[in-house]
């Protein structure tokens, strides 16, 4: 009877086992994208990815307490803080975030999610929604990144062996060093990346991720920060004063949009929102995406135009823990935003 109750015992024990073991398998598997997913749109990334809208949520870097993750929905109730460092360069699909985190200039407490038994305080990050069970993906200093599908690209700033562009999976595998340019990774496309030149040229190329990385040239001509929507590359022309003009892929026509000089500027499906500096016309704008309509949203010099699907985020020049918001839909002026 005792033996038959050790069997029993052993087959439970056993049992449990494996199921524990099946179980911390799953937990630790990272399922990978579709190969279309792009983390964040190009505009945000190009103002510092400060916001990003997930499936119902906005997760952003709160400046009003030192640029930590917060989450909050678009209409900007229920507001939580996610870590206790500096982010930015959000990007996120699925069931997970990928970020820049950095305490370097950060005065707050670093010990959410057991940060502060880390050694490492800056790098590229995963994380889940809810800024937890935090995994660092790449200790270096990063100036871009972008989620492709299922891999992150980023740039890593001079100074190191691995410096310019480099791609991991989410899972943290199959790191590639892809070149020594600091190219940007920022505007994605339907698995390609859309970048300018920075040694060679400031033409405009395109990366094939789902073809080993291909490349090949889209357009000649000074260019930056391109954004690629339906038929048009929209983008700052640099060799005719910084002005915002869009060119035609099919057509290869090219439209005059504004001729002020464009310090920043961000777009929806719908409009454009720009700022600039230029003498006499310091103003943050809004614009159709043909030009049209053009009107001034707030006079003042300002920076990290970001995009969610209610609001307009910007800041004033030079003030860091100031953040305004306006309507998307032009329903109310603008005002500060509070985390509260």
């Amino acid at each position: 009877m005792t033996s038959k109750r050790n069997i029993i015992f052993l087959s439970i024990l056993g049992v449990a086992f494996v199921a524990i073991i099946t179980f911390l398998i799953i937990s630790e598997h990272i399922p990978m994208n579709d190969e279309n997913v792009v983390g964040n749109n190009p505009g945000n990334l190009y103002n510092g990815g400060l916001f990003l809208e997930l499936d119902g949520t906005v997760y952003f870097s709160n400046p009003l307490n030192h640029d930590c993750l917060y989450s909050m929905t678009p209409d900007e109730t229920n507001l939580k803080p996610l870590t206790m460092m500096s982010v930015r360069n959000i990007t996120g699909s699925g069931k997970f975030l990928y970020f820049y985190m950095d305490n370097s200039n950060n005065s707050a407490p670093s010990d959410i999610n057991g940060l502060g038994k880390v050694s490492t305080y800056y790098g590229l990050y995963r994380s889940n929604l809810k800024g937890e069970d935090q995994v660092l993906m790449s200790w270096n200093k990063i100036s871009d990144l972008q989620l492709v599908g299922s891999t992150v690209y980023y740039t890593i700033l001079p100074g190191v062996e691995e410096s310019g562009l480099n791609s991991v999976r989410i899972d943290g595998k199959n790191k590639k060093f892809i070149t020594t340019e600091q190219l940007n990774p920022s505007c994605a496309l339907n698995g390609s990346i859309y970048y300018t030149g920075v040694d060679l040229d400031h033409n405009l190329h395109q990366m094939d991720t789902l073809a080993d990385n291909a490349t090949h040239t889209v357009m000649e001509g000074n260019i930056w920060q391109p954004i690629v929507k339906g038929d048009y590359v929209y983008y700052i022309d640099a060799k005719h004063h910084y002005r915002l003009v869009r060119t035609s892929l099919s057509t290869n026509e090219t439209e005059v949009l504004t001729n002020s000089r464009i310090d920043f500027y961000n777009m929806n499906d719908y409009n454009i929102f720009y700022a600039t500096s230029e003498s006499g016309n310091q103003t943050l704008r809004v614009m159709g995406l043909d030009g049209s309509g053009n009107t001034v949203i707030a006079e003042g010099v300002f920076n990290s135009l970001n995009l969610t699907s209610k609001y307009l985020y910007f800041k004033p020049f030079e003030v860091d823990n100031v953040i305004y918001h306006v309507p998307v839909d032009g329903s109310a002026p603008y005002s500060t935003f509070r985390d509260y």
